[in-house]
This record gives C-alpha cells, sequence and structure tokens, in this order.
C-alpha cells in the first residue's frame, strides 16, 4: 500500500514519542543513585569481656534503607542493614567470648550455655551531606544507632546510643563510590567507639562486678 502523508506524519510522531520516553527513562537513571557498602570489617583489637553474647538483629536493622533527594534533585538509596549485621557481628564477636545470633530476645532462653548479655541494635538515624547541599567537594555521613542490653531473663541493663561520622571526597570516585566510602568510614567509627567505649559503660562495669544494675521498678 503507497505511503501516506498522514501514515508518514504517524510513524514520525511514533519515533518522537519512543525517543522521549527513551529519553526520559535515561533521564530517571541518571537521577537516581542506589548505594549497597560490601565490604567487610577487621577485627577490632580489643581484650575479651568475660561474658557471652546472644545478638538479635530485629527487621527495622536488616531491612534499613535510607532514601532521600538532594537539593540537586537526585534521588539516593542507600542500603544500611546488611554491612551493619556485618559490622556488629564483627565488633561483637571480638568483645565477647562468644556471639550468638537468637531470631528473638526469648530466644536467648534456649541457649545452651546460656548467654550473659542479650545485645539488641537499631538504627535510630541516618544523614547524607551532598556536595549539592554543603556546597563543598566531599560526601558525608552521619549514622546513630541505638544498643540495647539486656541480661538472660530479658531485664535491661543499658541503653546506649552510637555514632559514626564518615566523609569521602570526590576525587577520582563516582558519586556512588563515595557514598559508599563515607558510609563504610562512619560504620567503622561507630564499631571503633563500641569496641573502646562498651566495656568502660558504667552499667556494664558493674554488671561484670556482680552489682546490681536494673533500675527500681
Amino acid at each position: 500500500m503507497p505511503e501516506t502523508a498522514n501514515t508518514r506524519q504517524s510513524s514520525i510522531r511514533a519515533v518522537a514519542g519512543r525517543s522521549a520516553l527513551l529519553g526520559l527513562v535515561l533521564l530517571l537513571a541518571a537521577c537516581a543513585a542506589s548505594v549497597e557498602p560490601g565490604q567487610d570489617f577487621p577485627t577490632p583489637l580489643v581484650d575479651r569481656l568475660p561474658l557471652r553474647a546472644a545478638l538479635h538483629y530485629p527487621p527495622a536493622l536488616l531491612e534499613y534503607t535510607h532514601q532521600e533527594q538532594d537539593s540537586g534533585q537526585r534521588k539516593w538509596t542507600v542500603q544500611l542493614g546488611p554491612v551493619s549485621q556485618r559490622m556488629f557481628d564483627t565488633v561483637f564477636g571480638a568483645l565477647f567470648t562468644t556471639a550468638s545470633r537468637i531470631d528473638d530476645i526469648a530466644g536467648a532462653r534456649q541457649l545452651a550455655p546460656a548467654p550473659d548479655v542479650v545485645i539488641e541494635p537499631t538504627v535510630s538515624a541516618f544523614e547524607l551531606s551532598t556536595p549539592a547541599l554543603s556546597g563543598t567537594p566531599h560526601f558525608a555521613v552521619w549514622i546513630r544507632y541505638q544498643l540495647e542490653l539486656f541480661d538472660a531473663g530479658g531485664a535491661p541493663l543499658l541503653s546506649w546510643p552510637v555514632t559514626g561520622y564518615g566523609q569521602a571526597g570526590t576525587g577520582g570516585m563516582s558519586d556512588e563510590a563515595s557514598v559508599e566510602r563515607a558510609t563504610l568510614l562512619a560504620l567503622r567509627d561507630a564499631a571503633a567507639t563500641i569496641a573502646v567505649e562498651l566495656p568502660r559503660q558504667p552499667r556494664i562495669r558493674a554488671f561484670l562486678d556482680g552489682e546490681p544494675v536494673h533500675d527500681e521498678p
């Protein structure tokens, strides 16, 4: 069938529509960035506490994802759950005689021998600063964890906030790599704080000395 002016115009409009859609898809992809830090952590060189620990990682920690759109209209997604678990496994594995994972707080009673402490960490805050926001050539990440410690019976021992900060420049790296680097540095900062400061907490010292540490009802 001979091509008419109408069919040519329809073909041109179809091609133009597909090109516009492709351009929109590419633009949205360029405006979105996803980061999932994948590195492991060095084992801290610390003296072990004479305590057996049970570790409960709630879904709120394991599935924690930070999303935001910076002032440059770029949408950021940072997967923090899996890397946080690896960090806690490493630091608690170094700090305690044993560190076993449990599915829930009540599961501590099923362990043999029974643990001395049960630890439940969560992410309470995550902040990302981008060059578009700060006006500097650096990405910065600030993380605050909340550590809840219980005895084997479930009684609270310690509620402790721990923060970590990391900063990475953009020179020679992609933006995603810079955010990943800043996030890892923040995690290592938090890990160092836990390794050094947890044994110094007065309630932990008192617990080790066999003194009562539970709050009065």
